[in-house]
């Protein structure tokens, strides 16, 4: 019968954490807008080390790492991913439309489309907004596109990080189809 594997049993089949630093990072940028909940901002760091995102961007009026709610939820992982504190969201996103970057923004707003239905460029940089008050307008409005995930029962929003999880994946799953057609 199956039987999960232990924590020295997973740690034995990954590279070296000396080797860790070098390895090649996912396109993919990660922007947060002001999330107020650490365990949030920890299990969306967490995630991103997890799929090798590039960089997680901290904006606006939030919490940054060294906090023990986020050291909490992210299991460490801060130390693993590069990330930044920007207090200008609105700037950093100009500067990555400047490079070519493509805005995608998780909002449910008039001209949000379902994230099926999204088609990316890569890099691609994803931003993700309090779930009380969203992603700053003016953000969603330079942004390229603006990704839902339905909601079919009575509750208006889903958790972040649980948004975080099923975008940052389906961009890693569009990523890989991208590298299986090239190659």
């Amino acid at each position: 019968m199956e039987r999960p594997l232990n924590k020295t049993e997973i740690r034995s089949k990954k590279i070296s954490r000396s080797e860790f630093s070098n390895i090649s990072r996912n396109p993919i940028y990660v922007v947060l807008d002001s999330l107020k909940c650490a365990h949030n901002i920890g299990t969306i760091l967490r995630l991103s080390d997890a799929l090798l995102v590039k960089k997680v961007y901290i904006c606006g009026k939030t919490i940054v790492p060294p906090n023990r709610k986020i050291k909490a939820s992210s299991r460490g992982s801060e130390k693993w991913v590069e990330w930044e504190y920007k207090k200008d969201i609105v700037k950093l996103i100009k500067e990555f439309k400047e490079q070519g970057i493509f805005i995608v923004s998780s909002e449910i707003s008039s001209s949000s489309i379902d994230y099926n239905d999204a088609e990316y460029n890569l890099p691609v940089c994803l931003v993700l907004g309090r779930e009380y008050d969203g992603i700053c307008a003016e953000v969603l409005n330079i942004s390229d596109c603006a990704v839902h995930l339905p909601i079919f029962g009575m509750a208006n929003s889903i958790n972040v990080s649980t948004t975080a999880s099923v975008l940052l994946y389906d961009i890693i799953k569009r990523l890989n189809k991208m590298y299986t057609v090239d190659n």
